[in-house]
């Protein structure tokens, strides 16, 4: 049985998801996990530790720090190594920047092979230039501390070969879901129509774009209303700008929604707005395929790998409020162009299965375990 120790400091989102997924899936193909994670972030993930502990998964918990925190890092890489030596896993896999540097430092300290997926390198976030290029040098030097990547996205992929990687050691493979569909596609025709934002109210996921063209949808059709599904850093300054707008008529905060009712919350809108300024493999797509609701996405990262534009959603420039704006309205007004794209993009649900991934993945562990002498 190959056992891997899964590292992960970004405990929300969509590597929140990720991990869980793949856990699970892992379980029934006969690899053992375990888990050293940290709560930092997000404190509620306490609640997914208990989850993992009661399927007898062994959880490390490790004060691991968001950004450059150079005492806090060697405090739990040391941490982090003796974990690894009470485990002794045949393979680690790091998500994300602050894992992964932990965990290949680890990893080369104990001799244990180590797969990588960042989720989105740290270098191609919004950060200043010089961070950017500080970003990149240390994903350079940790390369020969690295057994393989996986790309969830084909510009992960093309930026792990600009790294230097050998293209044997790339593996692109993007998140996948259970391809369940909870009904048939409804589309409204009649009264009132709603445009979903479902994601952390964040700058990198956009809500403030979106936002922005609520005036202007609603100038060209008045039974249009905004519902904005999420919490995050940027909600109270969002509150006010929706004030400033005059917007209180027109857009809803209805908060955070658990991860297993958000398809079920998109089935109650007819688009969904996904104005993200960087992404990896955003599973939010993926549910709104499974939703039978049609997309309008900015496309940046792995976004334009999961919708063909005015096939399977419509694809538009990030942070450009006009162009997001003129993209909503060609879906709203046309209930049948949102129909053909809702049955379109729920055929491409069979092309992301997450037992397909967790397959793809299990193979990349038995190949960099073979690997070792």
């Amino acid at each position: 049985m190959i056992t891997v120790l899964h590292v992960l400091e970004a405990t929300e989102g969509g590597t929140r998801r990720h991990l869980r997924d793949l856990v699970g899936a892992l379980e029934p193909l006969g690899f053992r996990c375990a888990l050293a994670v940290s709560c930092r972030r997000d404190p509620a993930f306490r609640g997914d530790v208990a989850f993992y502990l009661s399927r007898g998964l062994t959880v490390a918990e490790l004060p691991m720090r968001r950004g450059l925190a150079p005492i806090a890092d060697v405090a739990a890489l040391l941490r982090l190594i003796g974990c690894v030596r009470r485990v002794r896993p045949s393979v680690i896999h790091a998500h994300s920047a602050k894992g992964g540097l932990l965990a290949r430092a680890a990893g080369a300290v104990c001799r244990v092979p180590v797969v990588y997926t960042p989720h989105v390198f740290p270098f191609l976030m919004a950060c200043d230039p010089r961070m950017r290029r500080v970003y990149r040098l240390v994903e350079r030097g940790l390369r020969c501390m690295t057994a393989a990547v996986i790309a969830v996205s084909e510009e992960e992929r093309r930026e792990a070969a600009a790294l230097g990687y050998a293209a044997s050691r790339i593996y692109l493979i993007p998140n996948g879901v259970d391809g369940k569909v909870p009904g048939e596609v409804t589309v409204r025709k009649d009264g009132e129509l709603r445009v979903g934002f479902f994601g952390r109210l964040t700058a990198q996921k956009g809500p403030s774009v979106l936002l922005e063209t609520v005036a202007d949808v609603v100038a060209h059709l008045p039974q249009v209303r905004f519902v904005f599904y999420g919490d995050g850093t940027e909600a109270d300054t969002l509150r006010a700008r929706a004030e400033v707008l005059k917007l209180n008529d027109a857009v809803r905060f209805l908060g955070s929604v658990a991860q297993g009712e958000v398809v079920a919350h998109m089935r109650q809108t007819d688009v969904i707005g996904i104005p993200s300024r960087w992404e990896g493999c955003p599973y939010v797509v993926l549910e709104a395929f499974q939703a039978g609701v049609p997309v309008v996405a900015a496309a940046v990262g792995g976004v334009p790998d999961l919708i063909r534009d005015g096939v399977t959603g419509v694809l538009v420039e990030p942070d450009n409020p006009e162009a997001l704006c003129d993209a909503l309205l060609s879906l709203l007004r046309d209930p049948q162009k949102r129909r053909r794209i809702a049955e379109q993009a729920r055929n491409e649900l069979a092309r992301y299965r997450l037992d397909a991934m967790a397959a793809a993945v299990a193979d990349v562990y038995r190949r960099v375990t073979q690997d070792l002498p």
